[in-house]
Formats: structure tokens, C-alpha cells, sequence
């Protein structure tokens, strides 16, 4: 009992995966299986994984079928207890495991979840924003609308590598859905969050989320295909909350969500902005604003709107980089 199956889906991910198949091999957990898929790799990480000549290491490879898919493929393959999923440039703290299976041990129905500290090069001067949102708690529907936006304030998010899984919760939950590009992992973790009855927090150790800079998250909002993909994903989680859709924090939580994503579109693809302020509208409306960038953007938002803000943000962009 308590083996852990440790997935990593693979692509190009050289320098950083060795950091991250280090941070792998000096947990303290005993009895750790690791599965790395690969997608076709060209930079000598598969190269790298073989020369260390590993036991307990299953590589295979799924070449071209994307992340979603080597991270069903690794389930498939593991005999785990609890699954760990890791990207292949991200970090674990040493006792990260072993604290979030020694909390699981005598709580079946139960997920672990840590805080993520953000950084871009060395752990050092990481960031962590989850904190507050983070707790030990029975209500694992709460805690997801509290991260979504509950207060109709403020959102945050989990990482994916945060999360210790028992097998049986995935099992109950279903596979990651491979025609998704953007969100899978929040899409994926709220499904398996609200089959949980309980959802533990471990506050004594880390994941380390890995940033890139002029990473994906900017470029995503400029593909119709990615915002597609999101709004798969948020219609998807707002079908995990059977019973609280009447409620406050609901609808809050839902509104603001697809606000968010209005804004992201907007307004390189205001028809589909337009139809995710009628969905907000649908759950009451939202008044939040996230940041949308510098001082005199930010004035521009104050003044005369969010829209105008983007419109003016978005052809400065246009223009720097003709």
C-alpha cells in the first residue's frame, strides 16, 4: 500500500527537466514509481532519463497526441495508490509526498493539496499567492468557489502538481478531456475535487510552479481556438456544483469567471466576448476587474472602462510589433 505513481508528460523540456527529475528522486516518499510519456522529444531529455538508469522508471512514448492524453495514458500504465502529476519543468519540495500520503493514509475519499510558489529562475525568489484561499476543509465545492470567485472579489487558482490524488478519486472522476487546449487542469482537478468528501492542506511543504517569460498565457489569449477551449473548460466546472447553483457564491463565482474570460477576448474577438458577458449576465453580472497592465492602462480602466482600456492596449501591441 501507499505506492505513489509519479506522471510526467514530456516535451522539450530541457534544461529544466533535470531539476524536476531531481526534485523527484529526493523525496522522501519509499516506494515511488515513476512514468514519464514522451511526445516526441529532440533536445536529449529521453537521452538524460536513460543514462540515470532508474528503477521503478517506465518510459513510453505518445507521440503527437498532447499532454491530456500521456497524462491518461500514464494512468493507465501506473499501480499507484495516489497519483502525482508533474509537468516537466516543475519542482516538488523533498517531503511533499510523503507529508500529503501520511495525511491520506486513514482519509480515502480525500485530496491533498499544497501552496505553489510561481517562480521564473530559482525557487528563491518565488512568489506565493494561495495561500488564503487554501485550507483543510469538508466542503471541497467551497473551497473551488472560493478559489473561482466566491466574494465576486478576487480568484486564484491551484497548480496542477499541488494535488496528491488517490487512485479511486480519479477513477470516479474520469479521464483528463484530451479536446481541450486550454484549462485541463482546472477543468480535470474540479471534477476530481467534487467527487472528494474532504480536501487536506499541507502547509508545511511546496510545489514549485515554473514561469516563462513571454510564457503561454499572453499568447493564449490571441487564439480563438485556446479561448474555445476555456470556455469548454468553465462550462464544464460550472456542472460540478449540484446544489449550490442557487446560491451566492455561485453565482459570483461563475459570473466573474466568465467575465474574465470576456476580457481576455476582448477585443480581437468581440462576438465571442460578447457571448461570455451574456453568460456572466446569466449568473447576475460581475463587477470585477483584473489588472489589464501598466499605469496608463490602468487610468484608462478607471476612467473610461475595461473595453477601452483593451481596445488601447491592444493596438499599442499591434503597432510595437509590426
Amino acid at each position: 500500500m501507499n505506492k505513489v505513481s509519479v506522471i510526467i508528460p514530456l516535451y522539450n523540456a530541457m534544461p529544466f527537466f533535470k531539476e524536476t527529475i531531481d526534485s523527484v528522486l529526493r523525496q522522501t516518499q519509499d516506494n515511488l514509481e515513476l512514468i514519464v510519456i514522451d511526445d516526441g522529444s529532440t533536445d536529449g531529455a529521453l537521452e538524460h532519463l536513460e543514462a540515470l538508469n532508474l528503477p521503478n522508471l517506465i518510459i513510453t512514448s505518445n507521440k503527437g497526441k498532447g499532454a491530456c492524453a500521456a497524462r491518461n495514458y500514464g494512468f493507465q500504465l501506473s499501480s499507484g495508490d495516489y497519483i502525482q502529476y508533474l509537468d516537466a519543468d516543475d519542482l516538488l519540495s523533498e517531503t511533499k509526498i510523503e507529508t500529503q500520503v501520511n495525511l491520506l493514509k486513514n482519509n480515502p475519499k480525500s485530496i491533498a493539496v499544497c501552496s505553489t510558489k510561481h517562480f521564473y529562475n530559482t525557487i528563491d525568489n518565488g512568489k506565493i499567492t494561495d495561500r488564503p484561499f487554501l485550507e483543510s476543509t469538508n466542503n471541497p465545492k467551497e473551497l473551488l468557489l472560493n478559489l473561482f470567485g466566491a466574494d465576486g472579489k478576487t480568484q486564484n487558482m491551484v497548480q496542477t502538481s499541488a494535488w496528491l490524488t488517490p487512485r479511486t478519486l480519479i477513477e470516479e472522476a474520469g479521464p483528463w478531456d484530451e479536446r481541450l487546449k486550454k484549462d485541463q487542469d482546472g477543468e480535470f482537478f474540479c471534477r476530481v475535487v467534487t467527487k472528494a468528501e474532504n480536501v487536506l492542506y499541507s502547509p508545511t511543504v511546496l510545489n514549485y510552479y515554473r514561469k516563462h517569460v513571454g510564457g503561454s498565457n499572453i499568447a493564449s489569449q490571441k487564439k480563438r481556438i485556446h479561448l474555445e477551449s476555456q470556455l469548454k473548460a468553465l462550462n464544464s466546472k460550472a456542472k460540478q456544483f449540484s446544489g449550490l447553483e442557487k446560491t451566492q457564491a455561485y453565482n459570483n463565482a461563475m459570473a466573474l469567471q466568465y467575465k474574465v474570460l470576456a476580457i481576455n477576448a476582448y477585443p480581437k474577438f468581440k462576438d465571442f466576448a460578447k457571448v461570455c458577458l451574456n453568460r456572466s449576465s446569466e449568473y447576475g453580472g460581475s463587477k470585477y476587474l483584473p489588472v489589464l497592465g501598466g499605469r496608463i492602462i490602468e487610468i484608462i480602466k478607471t476612467i473610461l472602462g475595461w473595453k477601452i482600456a483593451k481596445s488601447f492596449s491592444y493596438w499599442v501591441h499591434k503597432i510595437d510589433f509590426r
